[in-house]
C-alpha cells in the first residue's frame, strides 16, 4: 500500500493528535450555530488553521452523511491540467485516511487527470479534518483548474453518485482576496487602506457562490482576483446542483489581518454550505 505522508512543514495544522482534537473539539464547542446540518456540498479555505480552520470546521461540520468524501483543492490556473492524488492513503494526525480507489481512477480518466505528488495546502489542511469528521470513510483528493471544466467536473462526480448509488460529500477548497504588498496586489490602495476593496470583492464573489452560480464565480475570480482556487468551489457547487441541493447558507467568514491588526496584506475566508431544502432541517453527527 502506498501511503501520501505528511508534507507541509509545521505550523500549518497541528501534527500531534491529542492536540488537534483538543483544537477540533473546542471550535465546536465555540461555534455550535455556525453549521447547516446536511450539507451535500460546501466550499471551505485552506489557510493554516491558525487562520482559518475554525472557519473550515464549520463546513465539515455541516456535512452530510458519506460513504466517500471528495476533497477539491487548486492552485491551479485555467487551462492547465487535473491533478489527483494516486496514492492509496493519506498521513494525517489522526491515522491514515484510505483512498477511494474506484473513485479516484474513474474521474482520473473523465478528466485526463496527472498524478500530483508535490506539498499542496489546498488539500492537506483539509485531510485531518476528513478523518475526524469521517472516521473509516474513503477519500479521493483531486486539484481543478479555475475555467469552465470545473462545472463539467462537478457533473461527473454527480453521474458517478448516481450510477454507484454512493452518498459523496464534496468540499472545494478556496481562499478569497489575497490583498497587499505580500502579493502583489492592491487596485484599491494601499496596504490596510485597500482593505475595504477586498472586502467588496471577497462580498461579490460569495453572492456569486450563495447563488450557486458557476460562471458568475468564474468570472469574478478572473475580474477581481478574488478566489486562489475558484474551480474548486464551481465544481462543488456544480456537483451539489446535480445532486438536487437549491440553497446555500453561508456559515462563516473573516480574513487574516483581523488576527494580525498591523498587516498590511490580507486573506479572505468564507465557509459556504449547499444543501437540499428539504434536508436543511435534519441533524448531524460530528464525530468529535
Amino acid at each position: 500500500m502506498s501511503t501520501r505522508l505528511r508534507k507541509l512543514p509545521s505550523g500549518w495544522y497541528p501534527l500531534v493528535r491529542r492536540e488537534l482534537e483538543a483544537t477540533l473539539g473546542a471550535w465546536t464547542r465555540l461555534d455550535e450555530a455556525a453549521v447547516a446540518p446536511g450539507a451535500v456540498a460546501a466550499v471551505a479555505p485552506h489557510a493554516g488553521w491558525y487562520y482559518s480552520g475554525r472557519i473550515a470546521w464549520s463546513a465539515w461540520r455541516s456535512a452530510m452523511h458519506a460513504d466517500a468524501v471528495v476533497v477539491l483543492g487548486g492552485h491551479t490556473p485555467g487551462g492547465y491540467d487535473f491533478k489527483f492524488y494516486p496514492e492509496d492513503g493519506f498521513e494525517t494526525p489522526l491515522g491514515t485516511l484510505e483512498s477511494d480507489g474506484d473513485l479516484t481512477a474513474e474521474l482520473a480518466r473523465w478528466s485526463n487527470a496527472v498524478e500530483d505528488h508535490s506539498a499542496d495546502n489546498t488539500i492537506e489542511v483539509h485531510l485531518p479534518m476528513a478523518a475526524a469528521r469521517f472516521p473509516g470513510v474513503p477519500v479521493s483528493c483531486f486539484r481543478i483548474p479555475n475555467d469552465e471544466r470545473a462545472i463539467g467536473f462537478g457533473s461527473a462526480l454527480a453521474e458517478y453518485a448516481r450510477r454507484t448509488g454512493k452518498h459523496l460529500f464534496v468540499i472545494g477548497s478556496t481562499d478569497l482576496t489575497h490583498y497587499g504588498s505580500a502579493y502583489g496586489y492592491e487596485p484599491g490602495g494601499k496596504g490596510s487602506d485597500g482593505f475595504p476593496w477586498a472586502r467588496r470583492a471577497d462580498q461579490a464573489i460569495m453572492d456569486a457562490f450563495k447563488k450557486m452560480d458557476e460562471q458568475t464565480a468564474l468570472r469574478r475570480a478572473e475580474e477581481d482576483a478574488s478566489a486562489c482556487s475558484v474551480g474548486a468551489a464551481v465544481a462543488a457547487i456544480a456537483y451539489a446542483k446535480e445532486l438536487g441541493a437549491d440553497c446555500a447558507r453561508l456559515l462563516m467568514r473573516g480574513s487574516s489581518d483581523e488576527l494580525t491588526p498591523d498587516a498590511d496584506s490580507s486573506v479572505g475566508y468564507c465557509a459556504m454550505a449547499f444543501l437540499k431544502r428539504s434536508q436543511g432541517s435534519r441533524s448531524t453527527t460530528t464525530a468529535l
